[in-house]
């Protein structure tokens, strides 16, 4: 079922990804303003989300700190306390990378995107988005249905008797990760499609961190 859930909402949302590339060659009026609105939505939504898992920092640092401490002064910790950190790691990577994405905070080669002006930072994103980001998304989106759907069959739980009864929920990560990564990667191609058609492109959005901010040059 849910992988039948995971690929209906793929096929809905793979059209959208060739959107860039009509709008570069064709920038409608109409067309531009449904960029701004995808644009808008997306980085919205993301920024959402990362503002949402990042308080899973504390509560992870606060986990771990109680089971050395329990195992240190009482000698004993239980499964699921261990366990519970694995799951706040996942969390906090598989749902903040579109976050991270969106805050330019992401591994790249800097010294050579900082030198780059607006236009040739805009090609690099828009090349790099179909060539790089959307076809390993989609690969892990395609890969990852089969097990996501057996593990909720299964409602696989932990190989240990006492441990977390949730590893279904830990594996329907992968595809949000990369569901969420696409879009963020989308919101950016969209920018640069704007950019490279010489357009103003849509305000990121409001009350962001300031490593959130950028000059108008620079934001793509």
């Amino acid at each position: 079922m849910w992988a039948d859930v995971i690929k209906a909402v793929g096929w809905v949302f793979l059209p959208t990804l060739i959107i860039p590339v009509i709008y570069l060659l064709a920038p409608k009026p109409w067309l531009r303003d449904l960029t701004s609105a995808l644009i808008r939505s997306i980085d919205s939504t993301i920024f959402a989300l990362g503002e949402i898992v990042k308080w899973a920092l504390p509560v992870l640092v606060i986990s771990v700190a109680a089971s050395v401490f329990a195992l240190s002064i009482f000698g004993t910790t239980t499964v699921k306390w261990l366990e519970s950190a694995l799951y706040l790691q996942a969390v906090i990577i598989t749902l903040g990378a579109a976050a991270t994405l969106l805050a330019g905070q992401h591994v790249r080669v800097d010294i050579f995107h900082e030198r780059m002006g607006t236009v040739a930072r805009a090609r690099v994103d828009l090349v790099g988005f179909y060539l790089l980001l959307a076809p390993v998304c989609l690969l892990i989106i395609w890969n990852s249905q089969t097990f996501v759907g057996f593990a909720w069959m299964t409602l696989e739980g932990s190989t240990e008797s006492n441990g977390i009864r949730g590893v279904f929920l830990l594996k329907t990560l992968i595809p949000i990760f990369a569901i969420s990564l696409i879009m963020q990667g989308l919101a950016i191609a969209l920018r640069a499609a704007m950019a490279l058609n010489g357009e103003d492109r849509p305000p990121r959005p409001k009350g962001v961190a300031p490593f959130f901010q950028v000059t108008r040059e620079d934001t793509l």
